[in-house]
């Protein structure tokens, strides 16, 4: 018989449909080949649902499959309803995360409810059975399936990445933050634009080979190296499992990353001679026009190997003059984290760095947030007036001399970690090198004559 849809539940304006009255058939009808979920709205929710009738397609003509699935819809909506009555609770990305951990909890793997109906009978009748025996709304939510999977797309990883990630920026200052996130986000933005926007549920194989190629041809046009492909990998990576994994959004980790790094045949900054660096690099003819902050920081980033950011970092109170032996404490401070836990570090001041210090006794800490601007600052002036060796030289070179200066004069391998602040590969005890053993280490090397 004809009859006529209700606000708009289907495009058809009218068809021919069988109502399934029996019990174990209920909220059931059949039309075209295709059963359909059929329930008046309650007069005491027409205010919350303008609909007088629930009507949609279960899109499928079992008979059976019709059967389980309109009776966990039944259910679903009347937990729905119940919840609009009391809370009006609305869904949510972490709603559903919730629903599979409880799910967990009752003894049930989460599924949907189109999932569900498709399990023996014995398994959905026990999860009915579940339900009714401990009702409540949380309850028949996670064990029928009442909330459809979040879909997030590549264009939201970020936003919730930077949510899971408060650990790790907690102890970061604004500049260390922004430094952490600018390459994580041009990370993203190139896959996206490799591959386009998509559901992370949906990514394939075929997604990251595809990233991977064009890593290759990035690659062979001398654009950059393996190293800087590898990390970007690494990135995207560290970002879409993290979500993923919080979201229970489920991806098949192992295979999508497999054997996507590149060989990456990583060549450090080549040192510079002591012989350069005392007779050319910090030659004041040579750094004449040179601001300077950036001449201070140069000559003891020469002297001792401490980075720029470090000496931009290093407060007053840990500028130590007044001592048998004046030194420098490199130490993480609140919101500025130290690139390694072994960067911590005691350093005594000899040559240029000592001259430098009392100079400047308070230091540069008010440049901390500029140290990059300096670093870069530094590196334009030494190419523009031809003070570096080679294309292959940079201002980090100093930091490869200070090692190569402490190997050649034979120091204690304990003695090279702590002033590098590198880890001691063997097993540590004690306090470390003394402020003696690193002062004689200091002046062996010493490039101020």
């Amino acid at each position: 018989m004809a009859r006529t849809l209700v606000d708009g539940f289907s495009n058809l304006d009218t068809f021919d449909y069988t109502f399934r009255d029996t019990p174990a058939m209920k909220h059931l009808i059949y039309q075209a080949n295709s059963y359909y979920f059929n329930k008046r709205v309650p007069f005491n929710l027409r205010e919350y649902i303008a609909k007088k009738l629930i009507r949609f397609s279960l899109k499928t003509d079992s008979e059976k499959l019709a059967i389980k699935l309109a009776a966990i819809e039944n259910a679903k909506l009347e937990i729905y309803w119940d919840a609009l009555l009391k809370t009006g609770l609305k869904h949510s990305h972490e709603n559903y995360k919730a629903v599979i951990e409880r799910a967990g909890l009752y003894g049930f793997y989460y599924q949907k409810s189109k999932n569900i109906a498709e399990l023996p009978l014995n398994e959905v009748v026990n999860r009915l059975l579940h339900v009714g025996e401990n009702f409540t709304p949380k309850t028949a939510e996670a064990v029928l399936g009442g909330v459809e999977q979040p879909i997030i797309m590549l264009t939201d990883v970020l936003p919730h990445f930077w949510e899971l990630s408060n650990d790790i920026v907690l102890t970061k200052s604004e500049n260390q933050i922004r430094k952490w996130k600018n390459p994580r986000i041009l990370a993203m933005h190139h896959f996206i634009v490799c591959i386009g926007d998509k559901p992370l549920a949906n990514l394939d194989r075929d997604d990251f080979l595809k990233y991977k190629d064009w890593w290759i041809q990035r690659i062979l046009n001398e654009e950059v190296g393996p190293g800087t492909a590898n990390k970007h990998l690494i990135y995207i990576k560290t970002m879409i499992r993290r979500v993923c994994e919080h979201f229970k959004i489920k991806i098949d980790a192992t295979h999508l990353f497999a054997r996507l790094a590149f060989d990456d045949d990583y060549q450090p900054r080549p040192p510079f001679s002591t012989e350069y660096i005392r007779d050319t690099l910090l030659n004041e003819k040579n750094l004449a026009g040179m601001n300077e902050i950036n001449k201070s920081l140069l000559h003891v980033f020469a002297e001792t190997g401490v980075l720029f950011s470090e000496q931009t970092s290093i407060l007053p109170e840990n500028i130590i003059l007044n001592h048998a032996i004046p030194h420098i404490v490199i130490e993480p401070q609140v919101k500025r984290k130290l690139k390694t836990k072994y960067r911590k570090r005691i350093i005594p001041l000899t040559g240029y760095a000592y001259d430098v210090f009392l100079k400047h006794p308070n230091g540069f800490s008010e440049y901390q947030d500029r140290s990059d601007n300096l670093t870069s600052a530094t590196g334009k002036f030494l190419r523009e007036n031809n003070l570096l060796p080679s294309e292959k030289h940079s201002v980090y070179s100093l930091r490869h001399s200070f090692q190569d200066r402490l190997l050649a004069a034979k120091t204690l391998d304990r003695v090279q970690a702590d002033l590098m602040g590198h880890k001691f590969e063997r097993p540590t005890y004690g306090s470390g090198a003394t402020l003696e053993d690193k002062l004689e280490a200091m002046k062996k090397i010493q490039i101020k004559l």
